[in-house]
């Protein structure tokens, strides 16, 4: 769970190889567990690396941004080639 309430800010994904990734995120309340992918809140702005190592972006259109102290978030890998590992930091701002 998140220990805080919390707004979303900017995404990055960095990644072990040159690749590609889409990464969906799910935010769900503990008592609701698990997530699902009715549960999205990224829109069509996926965290997303295309032929690369790393991608990050602060243009969140159609994300729920909203975190509340207590919330579950899951990742869904949605695609992936090459890449096999994979590292997905939120920068998020306190509220």
């Amino acid at each position: 769970p998140i220990d805080f309430a919390c707004t979303i800010n900017q995404w990055t994904l960095v990644a072990d190889q040159s690749g590609s990734i889409v990464v969906d995120i799910w935010k769900d309340t503990y008592a609701n567990f698990p997530p699902t992918v009715a549960d999205t809140i990224t829109g069509s702005a996926k965290p997303t690396i295309t032929t690369a190592t790393k991608g990050q972006s602060s243009t969140l259109t159609g994300w729920t941004t909203a975190i509340t102290a207590g919330d579950i978030l899951r990742y869904n890998v949605d695609s992936v080639t090459t890449i096999q590992r994979v590292t997905l930091a939120l920068k998020v701002t306190r509220s």
